[in-house]
């Protein structure tokens, strides 16, 4: 699926080349996002960071307006 991010958010991700939690910038834009196998939501950045969201995190943040979904 795709989202828009309407303005930058600092989220928590996970850094699969160092395997390590940190807080980075997703600036507004539009991001692919996936559904994980253990039924989160996970938004995929450029580089090799990503962040997750249970469906109730998502579904409020789409609420306020800070995510669109753009492409189920």
């Amino acid at each position: 699926m795709r989202i828009e991010i309407t303005k930058g958010l600092i989220l928590s991700v996970h850094s699969t080349s160092k395997n390590n939690l940190s807080e980075i910038l997703f600036p507004a834009g539009e991001y692919l996002a996936n559904l994980t196998p253990e039924g989160k939501i996970e938004i995929l950045s450029p580089g090799v960071s990503k962040a997750q969201f249970t469906f109730s995190q998502f579904r409020e943040k789409l609420s306020l307006g800070e995510f669109v979904l753009l492409e189920p």
